[in-house]
């Protein structure tokens, strides 16, 4: 299974920002994400040498885990990654060092990702942390023969999603249409379809909208229709395996499905579609991104701030390995990658619009709760109303907390 934005559980209680590296060498921790991670160890390596540097290089598989360990660790890393959604929780705790006045250039990157990098998120002049090195969005991933075969095009708006998937249901063949998931992510397009946002303008939650009623009735509603499934059903981990298995026709994915595929099943014909448009007319993809931040306390502040600006440079981006799996940041580098994978085209025409994967900090346990509240609507042990009343009211709670903080 490919690897796939996940919630860092991580509890930053404890940070040890100043902890001493009594190693003296720049410690570097990196996800493990195959070609493009050996790529970045070689580039690493050739900078160390020219600048006569020790590095400390370690990439890892279980990175959430393994980066909140070193953090609080007698050797923490001086440069790695940290997502979007991680990003407020960290700066917010003082874990992250901001990037020097005037040294990161946001032009020709589109700024919802280069705001999910910026602390506090209203300050004027922006203070920036780093800049995103890379993009994944959502789109309606499809079962092109088995649309073509009953001469369906993609569906375009949630009309056509519906009718699609109840001709490409087939009980008899444990065979649902869409394949959805109990995952706020993968909600989330029919909210903004619907014209909602979770927080609105001025701070305040905002699920108890009319937008919100209508995207949790389309969702589950087809669900209990029985012309959606979820990847469990047919005992499979995930909507993409799901879709290769012959198991069901259409998803809401990211283009880490690509790679899935090519790998997993190389037979297996899909299609990549925009987004459904909702009843607001508009369709809204989520953007998961990441960067290379810097630790705060690092006696390699200033190399660090230097090696991550050569890790997204232009020149080192453009000759990372590609497999469809991930999206330059940079819109130039981007326009590029479609003409590469025209077939994946609709995944970089979301960006422009996308809402990055990000909440403020602390609000972990809204989307640990509602996950678990959208299982339970899918086996209608509770109902749409109720839940939304619920979640809106545990977000004013996380939101009244974190302001109190």
């Amino acid at each position: 299974m490919p690897t796939r934005p996940r919630l860092p559980a991580i509890p930053f209680l404890n940070p040890a920002p100043n902890a001493p590296n009594t190693e003296r060498e720049l410690h570097v921790l990196l996800p493990q994400e195959g070609a493009v991670t050996a790529a970045l160890h070689n580039r690493i390596d050739a900078w160390a040498d020219q600048h006569e540097l020790q590095v400390n290089l370690t990439s890892v598989t279980d990175y959430s885990r393994r980066l909140a360990e070193r953090l609080q660790s007698e050797t923490p890393p001086d440069l790695f990654v940290v997502t979007a959604f991680l990003f407020p929780e960290l700066a917010e705790s003082g874990v992250l060092s901001p990037a020097p006045v005037g040294s990161l250039d946001p032009a020709g990157i589109p700024p919802q990702l280069t705001a999910a990098f910026v602390w506090p998120p209203d300050s004027d002049p922006a203070i920036r942390y780093c800049l995103p090195r890379e993009v994944r969005t959502l789109a309606l991933v499809y079962d092109r023969v088995g649309l073509a075969s009953a001469g369906l095009p993609p569906p375009t708006d949630w009309e056509t999603l519906r009718a699609a998937a109840e001709a490409q249901t087939n009980v008899d063949l444990n065979r649902f249409g869409f394949i959805e998931a109990p995952d706020l992510s993968r909600w989330l397009p029919f909210f903004f379809g619907a014209g909602g946002t979770i927080i609105d303008k001025t701070g305040r939650m905002a699920l108890h909208a009319q937008a919100a009623d209508a995207a949790m009735e389309w969702y589950i509603r087809i669900f209990r229709d029985n012309f959606a499934g979820h990847a469990g059903e047919s005992n499979n981990e995930w909507a993409g395996e799901v879709l290769a298995k012959g198991k069901g026709a259409l998803t809401v994915e990211g283009n880490w499905v690509a790679p899935f595929f090519e790998t997993h099943f190389p037979e297996f014909s899909y299609g990549v579609a925009p987004l459904p448009r909702g009843p607001a007319g508009v369709t809204r993809s989520v953007a998961f991104t990441s960067c290379y931040a810097v630790r705060a306390g690092s006696p390699f502040a200033q190399n660090s701030f230097d090696l991550a600006a050569l890790l997204s440079s232009v020149a080192v981006v453009s000759e990372l390995p590609n497999d469809g799996g991930w999206m330059p940041a940079g819109n130039a580098l981007r326009d590029q990658w479609r003409k590469e994978f025209p077939h994946l085209a609709a995944f970089a025409a979301a960006v422009p619009g996308a809402h990055v994967w990000q909440f403020p900090s602390g609000f972990g346990p809204f989307l640990r709760s509602f996950n678990r509240g959208m299982v339970q609507l899918f086996a209608a042990e509770i109902e749409a109303a109720s839940f939304l009343a619920e979640m809106q009211q545990t977000g004013e709670q996380l939101l009244l907390g974190a302001g109190d903080q």
